[in-house]
C-alpha cells in the first residue's frame, strides 16, 4: 500500500490566507499565537494575523509561572516589533485587558506594545485597565494609580475606533491632538480634565459616536463643529456640570446623571449638583433621553419646540419638572419615569403611538390621534374615593385613543381590550360615543396584596364589569 505523505494530507494550510485568518478568529488568542510552531506557512499566517489581544491569560501574576510569562511576553513584543519594522500589513484590532496594578515592568511592556500597534496603523484600539473606582468599590481600598496613556495614541492617524478604560489622558507636549480617522470613541472611568477632552474632540473631524461614562476630572464638554457626529452618550460623570452643543447633526442624545453604587447594595444615588445643558440649532435630533437632568419645564418646552424631527423622548428622575408641556408633530414615543414632582402633563402630539408613565396621580391633557399603546404605573398612599375619581378621569383620557392599555396600580393588574364598535349588550352609559365605555372593555383585573396576614401574598382575580363593585372593598380590607 502506498503511504500518504503528511504534507499531502494538510489541505487546510493551502487555503488562502484571509480564510486562515477567519478560522483563527474562532480561537482564543493564546492558541492563535501557538499556531506559529506548526509550519512555516502557519508562522507566516500568524505574523500577518490582523488581530492582537493581550489579557490576563497572558499577563499572569502567579510567581510560579513568572518565567513562562516573561518568555511569552518577550515573544509577543518581538512579534509586534517585527510587524512594525517590516510593515507587514495594517493591524485591524489591538486590545489590552489587564489589572496592571503597580507593576512597572508590566506597564513599560504595555507602553511599548501600544506604540508598536500605533506604528502598525491599527484601526481599532481597545485598552481596558482595572480602574481606581472599580478597585475601591470591590475591595474597599483606595488607589491612586491610573494607566498613563502614551501621548502617541492621541496623534494616531489610522485609529477609527478608540475604547479606553482606567486610563489617564494628557495632551501631547509637542504636537496637537489629531485623530483624523476616528469615528467612534468610548471613554469609561477615565481621568482627565475639560481642556484635554475638548481638545481631543476638536481633533476628531470624522467622529460619529461619543460615549463618556464614569469619568473623573471633566467639568464641561464643548461639542462644536463636529458635522458627522450622530450619537452622544454621557453618563455618571460626577464632576460634569455643563454640556454645550451647537450646530450638530446629531440624531441621538442621552444624558444620565446617576451614580451607580456597587457595594454593599445595588442602588442609585442622584447628584445634587446643578447640571446645565445647552443645545443650540441641533435640529436633527430624533432620540432624546434625560436621566436626573437639572432641567425646567420652560427649558424643556423650548427645546422640544426647536426639534422638528424628534421621535422619541424619555425623561427619568428629573426633579425640577412639575408641569410638562409637549407639543410636537413628529414625536412617536414618550416615556416619563420617576419625575416625582410632576403634577401636570399636556401632550399635543398627533403622531404619538406609544406613551409610558410611571409616577403619581397627575392631571393629563392628551391629543394623540395615532396612539396605539399606553403603559401606566401609578403609585398611591391612600386609596380613597377622591383618588378613585381622579383615577377614572385619567383613564377616560385614553379610551378614545388607545388600542391597548397596560395598567399597574401598585401591584394591581388590568387586562384591557378595546372593542372597535358597540355590542348590543353594552349599557347606555356611553352609547353616544363611537366606541364603548372603557369599563366594559375590562376583561380581567388581578389584585395582588403583599404582606397579607404576615408575609404571605394574597391574589384576587375579578372578571368583567364586577371589578368596580368589589375593588374598593378589597383594597380597604387588605391595606
Amino acid at each position: 500500500m502506498k503511504k500518504t505523505r503528511i504534507d499531502e494530507m494538510d489541505r487546510i494550510s493551502e487555503l488562502p490566507e484571509p480564510i486562515l485568518h477567519h478560522i483563527l478568529s474562532f480561537l482564543p488568542f493564546k492558541q492563535v499565537a501557538l499556531t506559529c510552531v506548526l509550519s512555516k506557512k502557519w508562522e507566516e499566517t500568524w505574523k500577518r494575523y490582523p488581530v492582537f489581544k493581550i489579557d490576563e491569560s497572558i499577563l499572569c501574576e502567579d510567581e510560579q509561572y513568572r518565567e513562562i510569562r516573561m518568555k511569552l511576553i518577550n515573544y509577543l513584543e518581538q512579534t509586534l516589533q517585527n510587524r512594525h519594522c517590516k510593515d507587514l500589513m495594517s493591524m485591524e484590532k489591538f486590545s489590552i485587558d489587564t489589572k496592571l496594578f503597580d507593576d512597572r515592568e508590566l506597564a513599560s511592556f504595555v507602553d511599548r506594545c501600544i506604540c508598536y500597534a500605533v506604528g502598525s496603523n491599527v484601526k481599532r484600539l481597545k485598552l481596558e485597565f482595572l480602574s481606581k473606582r472599580w478597585y475601591e468599590l470591590e475591595f474597599g481600598l483606595r488607589r491612586n494609580s491610573w494607566y498613563d496613556l502614551p501621548p502617541i495614541v492621541l496623534c494616531a492617524k489610522s485609529i477609527e475606533v478608540l475604547k479606553l478604560r482606567g486610563c489617564k489622558l494628557e495632551l501631547p507636549s509637542k504636537s496637537n491632538v489629531k485623530l483624523l480617522s476616528l469615528r467612534r470613541m468610548h471613554l469609561v472611568e477615565v481621568f482627565s480634565n475639560s481642556h484635554v477632552i475638548n481638545n481631543l474632540l476638536a481633533g476628531c473631524p470624522l467622529i460619529e459616536e461619543i460615549g463618556i461614562w464614569n469619568c473623573e476630572g471633566i467639568e464641561s464638554l464643548e461639542l462644536f463643529g463636529l458635522e458627522r457626529l450622530n450619537d452622544i452618550m454621557i453618563a455618571n460623570n460626577k464632576e460634569l456640570k455643563r454640556v454645550d452643543m451647537k450646530k450638530l447633526n446629531v440624531s441621538s442624545l442621552s444624558i444620565v446623571r446617576l451614580l451607580s453604587i456597587v457595594r454593599p447594595f445595588y442602588f442609585f444615588v442622584p447628584f445634587a449638583i446643578p447640571f446645565e445643558i445647552n443645545v443650540t440649532f441641533c435640529t436633527n435630533l430624533k432620540n432624546l433621553r434625560f436621566v436626573e437632568a437639572y432641567i425646567t419645564d420652560e427649558w424643556l418646552c423650548g427645546l422640544i419646540y426647536g426639534l422638528p424631527l424628534l421621535e422619541c423622548l424619555e425623561l427619568r428622575f428629573c426633579k425640577k419638572l412639575k408641569s410638562i408641556e409637549i407639543s410636537s408633530p413628529s414625536l412617536k414615543t414618550f416615556s416619563i419615569f420617576g419625575c416625582t414632582y410632576v403634577v401636570e402633563l399636556k401632550i399635543d402630539t398627533l403622531n404619538l403611538t406609544h406613551f409610558t408613565y410611571d409616577g403619581g396621580m397627575i392631571f393629563l391633557y392628551l391629543n394623540a390621534l395615532a396612539l396605539s399603546y399606553v403603559d401606566l404605573s401609578l403609585s398611591w398612599t391612600n386609596l380613597d374615593t377622591y383618588w378613585n375619581a381622579k383615577f377614572i378621569e385619567l383613564l377616560a383620557q385614553f379610551h378614545k385613543y388607545s388600542e391597548m392599555l397596560g395598567l399597574r396600580v401598585s401591584k394591581n393588574e388590568f387586562s384591557y381590550k378595546k372593542p372597535l364598535v358597540y355590542e348590543e349588550e353594552i349599557s347606555s352609559c356611553g352609547k353616544s360615543l363611537p366606541i364603548s365605555c372603557w369599563q366594559y372593555c375590562i376583561e380581567e383585573v388581578k389584585l395582588e396584596f403583599n404582606g397579607y396576614k404576615g408575609n404571605s401574598t394574597k391574589v384576587y382575580s375579578l372578571e368583567g364589569r364586577e371589578f368596580l363593585e368589589k375593588i374598593d372593598g378589597l383594597c380597604r380590607l387588605n391595606v
